[in-house]
């Protein structure tokens, strides 16, 4: 199998040939709420994946809507993400494909629970969230646990999503002000995780193949997946904003595992823990994304959704890839594409 990768984009790209279509399957769109989400380009994706591909790794998941995009294309299906929301949601829509919420389990999961702790109340009060959620978040924490497998999955992956859409604070948890839009009401987060719940219900279903959801660095986990693609949507980095998802949505990522293990720092004005998850920076942007690609040799093809005015830029990672050893392969070498998506 070659490891070489041409750089850059294709300039018939509008005109590569996808790969043939596979039946269609009767699954409803799938949409999240998510910081960087490529709800909007999944088309554009499909159309570019090169063609005869039958296996894909999602590298950076983050919402899932590619890997879905994939699954729905009948592709077998490999999704990584290191945020523990992310691999939650990957596991109930990619890996998981039949089990989903009952009526009752739904109207369980929102019940009030006496026993529940009150790490939310102690913890968060007076921020994110208006009066009564943190008390109401606390208890459908705790009744998440009665749940187990991909059940549970599905119910901390709507309840983190319930928490993104329910803030004053464009779903970030970043700044404590609450004064960028109306706050859910305890009414309104309880009908709105209901929906989330039945919006994540619906896409699941099988596609006759083996999905995965791992949750891990990926530079563990490139050079042990065997894939026919990669997609990478990496972190970004610009000369003005950097990019750290874990302390982006640290609230959630706590909440997934009720912070065991991860102390709130004393000093925090938001709350938030002490994380190792390396912040991507114009300075280290460009070392980020060459080791990553340098363990993503054993697969023929990538695919890079980047954004413009990223550092390093296409010309600059087309440098960095060639002194990494790669080359350009000639024309009798095959469609190892390696496409800038800009987004």
């Amino acid at each position: 199998m070659s490891n070489e990768h041409k750089i850059g984009v294709r300039s018939d790209a509008a005109e590569q040939k996808a790969p043939e279509e596979q039946p269609p399957l009767k699954c409803p769109k799938y949409f999240n709420n998510y910081i960087g989400s490529k709800q909007k380009l999944v088309d554009w994706i499909w159309k570019h994946t090169p063609e005869g591909v039958g296996t894909v790794l999602d590298a950076f998941s983050g919402s899932a809507v590619v890997a879905y995009m994939y699954k729905s294309k009948g592709l077998r299906v490999f999704a990584n993400d290191r945020l523990r929301y992310s691999h939650h949601a990957a596991r109930a829509i990619i890996e998981n494909s039949s089990t989903k919420l009952s009526e009752r389990e739904i109207e369980k999961l929102l019940a009030d629970n006496p026993k529940a702790k009150t790490f939310v109340q102690d913890n968060f009060k007076g921020i994110f969230f208006t009066k009564g959620v943190h008390a109401l978040i606390d208890s459908v924490r705790a009744n998440c646990d009665d749940l187990s497998g991909y059940k549970k999955d599905i119910a901390l992956f709507a309840l983190g999503k319930t928490c993104i859409s329910g803030t004053g604070v464009f779903g970030h948890f970043t700044c404590s002000s609450n004064y960028v839009k109306r706050q859910y009401t305890p009414d309104e987060f309880k009908e709105r995780m209901k929906e989330n719940i039945e919006l994540i219900n619906a896409p699941i279903f099988d596609n006759g193949k083996e999905n995965k959801a791992y949750r891990g660095d990926v530079n563990e986990i490139l050079p042990k997946v065997k894939a026919d693609l990669a997609y990478f949507d990496p972190p970004y980095a610009t000369e003005f904003s950097t990019t750290n998802y874990e302390k982006s949505y640290h609230f959630v990522e706590g909440l997934m595992t009720y912070w065991d293990g991860l102390p709130i720092k004393a000093d925090s004005k938001v709350k938030s823990y002490e994380t190792s998850q390396v912040t991507v920076t114009k300075r280290n942007a460009s070392d980020f994304i060459k080791e990553f690609l340098g363990k993503a040799t054993n697969i023929p093809h990538w695919l890079i959704s980047y954004r413009d005015h990223a550092c390093p830029n296409e010309q600059q990672m087309k440098k960095d890839h060639r002194r990494s050893g790669a080359s350009e392969p000639d024309g009798d070498q095959g469609p190892q594409v390696f496409e800038n998506i800009q987004a």
